[in-house]
């Protein structure tokens, strides 16, 4: 499955540069003169990708003690992000995006409704984009980006229930990310506000502020 995420975002991304190559000629010369080359943002989005395939897929847990536990109760942030991008063209661009989430679960064996232990987790995740504008009118813009990277994911766990054995226990490890939006709207010239809708590690709908130079 990681493979074929991969291949798709390989494939948008040349698609998306071979689409930009073909139209540049269609373009407005003068944007090519007067365009800025530098954008830092910081949004924020949900819901993230933890907390749709917790709820989801409700994803079980393999305990110390043999037996698989279930998620009852959550508690998420949302994605925290920064973000930098740079217009190789007017109407397209590379870019790195970080971002950090949180999310609190507790943990009942299963088939059974009474929390054990909870569940913290970290999530710091790493993405190279590539964006392309494909609209611009005025103050407007309308563009689609695709990433890919890692996200770093650390679980730290505790016991709820005293008088039990203690099978909690703290992992981190190292998760494929990715995230395709196909609609990126931002509005305003130097300083800009923005919104998107996508799948991935940023959250399905995001919103933030950015800055041209």
């Amino acid at each position: 499955m990681k493979r074929l995420y991969f291949f798709i975002l390989l494939t948008v991304a040349a698609s998306l540069t071979a689409t930009t190559q073909a139209r540049s000629q269609a373009y407005n010369p003068y944007d090519y003169i007067t365009y800025t080359r530098h954008e830092v943002f910081v949004q924020y989005g949900a819901p993230t990708f933890m907390e749709l395939s917790t709820r989801i897929r409700q994803e079980s847990f393999a305990a110390k003690d043999g037996n698989l536990y279930l998620p009852m109760g959550f508690v998420y942030t949302g994605v925290a992000a920064l973000g930098y991008k740079y217009y190789t063209t007017p109407y397209m661009s590379i870019g790195g995006y970080l971002g950090i989430s949180a999310a609190m679960m507790e943990m009942a064996k299963q088939n059974t409704s009474n929390p054990v232990f909870k569940s913290s987790v970290l999530s710091v995740t790493g993405l190279v984009t590539i964006n392309w504008l494909y609209y611009r009118s005025g103050l407007w813009e309308i563009s689609a980006h695709a990433g890919a990277g890692l996200t770093r994911w650390m679980d730290e766990q505790e016991m709820i229930t005293q008088n039990l054995p203690d099978i909690s226990q703290d992992t981190a490890r190292w998760k494929f990310a990715y995230h395709l939006s196909p609609f990126h709207v931002r509005w305003g010239g130097t300083l800009g506000v923005f919104a998107d809708l996508g799948w991935g590690y940023k959250g399905i709908a995001n919103a933030g502020l950015s800055v041209k130079f």
